[in-house]
């Protein structure tokens, strides 16, 4: 078998390559010269250290992730690194120009890349037509731990303002909004004092994997007559005893109970599973 066909029949195989999610660590002359189809640029030069990729940029943990390098010892040792923040499925890659010359031509490709490995909530991406447009107000993201979400709707021309307790996570949502020259408003509060939720109103509030009851009795009050709220957290499930503990799970039809008729129009709602294999249900309703 010659390099080309190696090398291909090695690719094919890889579940980030299947996946399209493929972070490129070289120099970013390099990348710019040839890299693989689909690859995201990050280069870390010669220390190759794990810290220096914040989990703000990847995908989701459970999803594969195939990183490609100039040295493979050094990548090898970032992949090692990666699996042990708890991510499965790192793989690595030694390439180099001529590498990417051997392969088949819808395989590479030169230049800079407007793709990302991070993903919006697939909640929100799939409800996504199903929202106010963005003049019809701001949106409040609460618990939005490191932003994805908000800078998701920044992206799609939206105001949003994120809520969280968490200051380095935060921190974490500013540099994703920076990166993707976006704006949001990302604010420290800790939502066990519902003093702290600003009463805008607001045309869209986000609630994405956590649980406080009271906060979500807040958003009649707080959307617009015809706002939307988009909720998808953790539910009980029977045999299921991983996290979040217990009472932070949804008990069976309690979260359509937390947007009764009367108040609400429910335009969608799920009790399955998120992708990571946890018991989750969502909701879309629309303030009356």
């Amino acid at each position: 078998m010659d390099k080309s066909n190696s090398l291909k029949g090695l690719l094919e195989l890889d579940s980030g390559w299947r996946a399209g999610l493929i972070l490129d660590v070289r120099p970013l002359e390099s990348f710019h010269r040839g890299h693989l189809s689909g690859a995201v640029s990050h280069p870390l030069g010669h220390s190759c250290q794990s810290d220096d990729v914040p989990s703000i940029i990847l995908p989701p943990r459970h999803e594969p992730l195939l990183v490609v390098g100039e040295a493979s010892q050094q990548f090898l040792e970032l992949a090692k690194q990666l699996e042990g923040r708890g991510r499965v499925g790192v793989t690595g890659l030694a390439i180099d120009d001529q590498d990417l010359q051997s392969l088949p031509v819808e395989m590479i490709a030169t230049g800079s890349s407007q793709k990302h490995l991070w993903s919006a909530p697939p909640w929100l991406v799939d409800h996504l037509d199903l929202l106010p447009p963005p003049a019809a107000g701001p949106v409040l993201d609460l618990a939005c731990g490191s932003g994805r979400a908000a800078v998701f709707l920044a992206e799609k021309g939206y105001r949003v303002t994120g809520l969280d307790w968490q200051r380095e996570a935060l921190e974490m949502g500013r540099w994703l909004a920076r990166s993707r020259q976006v704006e949001c408003d990302f604010l420290p509060a800790d939502l066990r004092d519902l003093q702290a939720v600003p009463s805008g109103p607001w045309s869209i509030i986000l609630n994405f994997r956590y649980l406080q009851r009271d906060l979500l009795n807040l958003c009649h009050g707080l959307l617009l007559p015809g706002g939307m709220a988009l909720v998808r957290t953790f539910r009980d499930a029977p045999g299921y005893e991983g996290h979040p503990h217990p009472r932070h799970r949804l008990g069976a039809g309690e979260l359509l109970g937390l947007f009764p008729r009367g108040k609400f129009q429910v335009i969608a709602h799920e009790s399955g599973f998120d992708a990571d294999g946890r018991p989750a249900a969502g909701i879309v309703a629309r303030r009356n």
